[in-house]
């Protein structure tokens, strides 16, 4: 196994998404992978905002309020 595949392993083995509703037991604790992740963040971010009180950010990708900073300038 090289060193970028183990990193990755390693990655993957941290970022697992366990699926459940608020307030219910967590019956289902199976990882959730690629579209099925991407929508529920989506849905659990909408409805974090919405329990917030907040508005849901219109920003575009373009002015994302936030900074990407490569591995290699870490």
């Amino acid at each position: 196994m090289t060193d970028a595949e183990a990193r990755a392993k390693a990655r993957s083995e941290r970022i697992t998404l366990r699926k459940s509703r608020l307030g219910e037991p967590e019956a289902e604790l199976d990882p959730v992978f690629g579209a099925e992740a991407i929508s529920l963040v989506s849905r659990l971010t909408r409805s974090s905002y919405s329990l917030a009180g907040r508005p849901t950010p219109t920003y575009t990708r373009a002015t994302i309020p936030c900074r990407f900073v490569p591995w290699s300038e870490r």
